[in-house]
């Protein structure tokens, strides 16, 4: 029995470029590079029967062979790339191969998924592949899989990373939590990992490091919702990884900045970077998606100086087109941005994500512009925003990436982190260096049209 495991690749137009595509990443490490290698689908392979034959197709670094002889394909996807898991989808299914689709997309709209596949896996997997591997067998097969609780994080088996063609991927990913208790308006966590942390005991963390090191990856992605999210467990953990054995970056909530002991441990255990979910440097879109209860605007310069002044790099996150944000929000954001010595930055348009409270929220208010999958991407306009038309989002979003991903605002941050370095004594060389990154998304930003000065929007 023959499985072929495939993440799909963002469809773009000839003239447009996905963000973090590494194209510029690749031209300077000789060969085909993407941002971060995926993680459910080795996750799946490793639950997958030994007598099984198991191999994973990453269609953003590879082609994906459609005559292939498999008798399974499975197929997991987010929202984004849900249109193209559905032609690859349709395309397997023609030739009479059994499909099943999973991940985020499918579980949120399964009735939307079954029309392309012959099973969707609704949730986490854990629980459920082994009965749809064993009802194919016997010719027994169920539309929908759903885990009746959810899974335990505890002697799971290491994911088939061998199974990855690890030497194309800047980053290899693991994950030590699932679930999250906050309910942020934009986003879907909860509603498809639950509203509890679930944790892996720290000695399979560690097991699953030294897999990783032994496959030569040593810079390693954390991709728990909130990595410091329970204190005692990740200290226990980070004490486990001092001396550093990896560099790692992760995602963490703002209150980390008000802990010394777990900056100093996250240092030492060899954390070079954090990404923060800043959203808005406006106190009342924090409020109305429900992220105020540790966030504050006036609060974000003292939080990154405090957090990068141990040498770890914080990369921000913003979104634009929250209810609170009128056309000045642009610039607005331009100017605390270079302000504040950000490493790196990550810029996103609101998207009513299916299954989330703002999607409902819009769908209810008549505010969605469209259901064009592909476009719910964080860098296009889906919906009709309060204080501004959506084509002066749309450019003033544009706008800001051009600005932010300029030479002159990358260097310009660049300079202040290395001047706080330099006062705390941190060695400019063992870091991971933004410069690559920043240059890469340059690459990207400049490869737009230009776009307008807020003032001179057109609506």
């Amino acid at each position: 029995m023959k499985l072929e495991l495939i993440s799909p690749k963002k469809k773009t137009s000839e003239n447009e470029r996905e963000f973090w595509d590494y194209k510029f990443l690749s031209m300077v490490r000789g060969r085909k590079m993407y941002a971060i290698a995926p993680l459910a689908l080795p996750t799946l392979a490793a639950l997958t029967p030994p007598d099984v034959e198991v191999n994973i197709t990453d269609e953003n670094i590879e082609d994906i062979d459609f005559d292939k002889d498999v008798d399974i394909v499975g197929i997991t996807s987010n929202t984004f790339l849900a249109p193209r898991a559905y032609e690859i989808a349709d395309a397997f299914c023609q030739r009479g191969v059994t499909v099943v689709l999973g991940g985020i997309h499918p579980s949120m709209l399964p009735q939307e998924a079954i029309r392309h596949a012959d099973a969707v896996v609704i949730g986490e997997g854990e629980n459920v592949w082994t009965d749809f591997i064993s009802d194919y067998r016997q010719d027994n097969l169920q539309q929908f899989y759903v885990s009746s609780e959810r899974p335990s994080l505890n002697n799971q088996p290491v994911p088939r990373w061998d199974l990855l063609k690890n030497e194309n991927y800047a980053l290899s990913v693991l994950q030590t939590t699932r679930g999250c208790p906050y309910n942020c308006e934009f986003c879907s966590v909860k509603a498809f990992l639950g509203g509890k942390y679930r944790y892996k005991p720290s000695s399979q963390v560690i097991r699953e490091i030294e897999v990783l090191v032994n496959v030569g990856k040593k810079v390693l992605f954390f991709a728990d919702d909130n990595f410091v999210g329970n204190k005692r467990h990740i200290k226990e953990l980070l004490g486990e990884l001092i001396p550093p054995k990896i560099t790692y970056m992760s995602q963490v909530s703002i209150d980390i900045a008000k802990n010394d002991e777990l900056l100093r441990l996250s240092a030492e255990s060899g954390c070079k970077r954090v990404i923060i979910g800043f959203e808005s440097i406006i106190q009342d879109n924090l409020k109305q998606i429900k992220k105020d209860k540790s966030y504050r605007t006036q609060e974000y310069m003292e939080s990154i100086k405090r957090i990068q002044s141990y040498g770890i790099e914080v990369e921000g996150s913003f979104i634009f087109g929250c209810d609170f944000d009128d056309e000045s929000i642009f610039e607005r954001t331009v100017n605390f941005i270079n302000e504040s010595g950000l490493s790196s930055v990550v810029l996103n348009i609101l998207t009513p994500y299916p299954g989330t409270r703002l999607y409902k929220k819009l769908e209810r208010e008549s505010r969605l512009l469209h259901k064009d999958w592909a476009k719910y991407d964080n860098s296009h306009v889906c919906f009709k925003p309060k204080l501004m038309t959506p084509k002066a989002l749309q450019n003033g979003y544009t706008w800001v990436r051009q600005q932010i991903y300029s030479y002159e605002s990358i260097f310009g941050r660049l300079r202040k982190l290395w001047a706080l370095w330099n006062e705390n004594n941190v060695r400019l060389w063992d870091r991971i260096s933004p410069i690559l990154i920043n240059l890469d998304a340059n690459d990207v930003a400049h490869s737009y049209p230009e776009a307008s000065h807020p003032a001179k929007f057109v609506n």
